[in-house]
């Protein structure tokens, strides 16, 4: 039984605000449920009572509402009503998970990098990389986009390419394994 109301995610779709929870891994079952990864910990009884998440399917967040979730220590099985088999839960594979940015937590809000956007890079040997155009949340890892002469280079937002991060001067501070940087440009 869902105890958040869904006029949140007609919200959330209106001003289009949400934010990443995780993505679905593979179809488990006959019925089509679909075994659920997320970025951070969430409380399973949080999970319970949505009523509702958004699939990213070709850049627009797609309303599916939730039929039941098995939320256990090792695995979280999500079960959609529009989808009824295997086959019909494939096509929702390795897709990204959203809610609307009304229902997240305080502590994720402040562990997330998105603030950062803007900021500077700099990696302890090279000196200045540049600055961060964008974070990116690819397959449950979140990547900095750093326009480097006027080139994007990605650097994971993860050990051990931090180094030390300075949220109030909005400075990233990276140690970048050898030939990691002749490699990605």
């Amino acid at each position: 039984m869902a105890l958040y109301p869904i006029e949140l995610f007609y919200e959330s779709i209106q001003n289009e605000q949400y934010f990443q929870i995780g993505a679905f891994k593979k179809p488990i079952g006959m019925e089509g449920g679909l075994v659920a990864s997320f970025l951070y910990p969430l409380d399973h009884a949080e999970l319970l009572k949505l009523p509702a998440l958004f699939v990213e399917i070709d850049h627009a967040k797609v309303p599916y509402c939730i039929k039941h979730i098995i939320a256990r220590e090792a695995k979280t099985i999500i079960q959609l009503d529009l989808i009824q088999s295997k086959t019909e839960a494939y096509a929702l594979c390795n897709l990204p998970l959203f809610l609307p940015v009304a229902l997240k937590p305080e502590w994720i809000k402040t562990t997330l990098p998105y603030s950062l956007v803007d900021g500077l890079v700099e990696e302890v040997v090279l000196g200045q990389l540049g600055s961060i155009q964008a974070i990116y949340c690819v397959r449950d890892q979140y990547m900095m986009a750093i326009d480097h002469h006027e080139k994007e280079l990605l650097i994971p937002y993860s050990k051990p390419f931090l180094v030390n991060v300075n949220e109030a001067q909005k400075k990233v501070t990276v140690q970048l394994p050898e030939g990691y940087l002749e490699a990605m440009l």
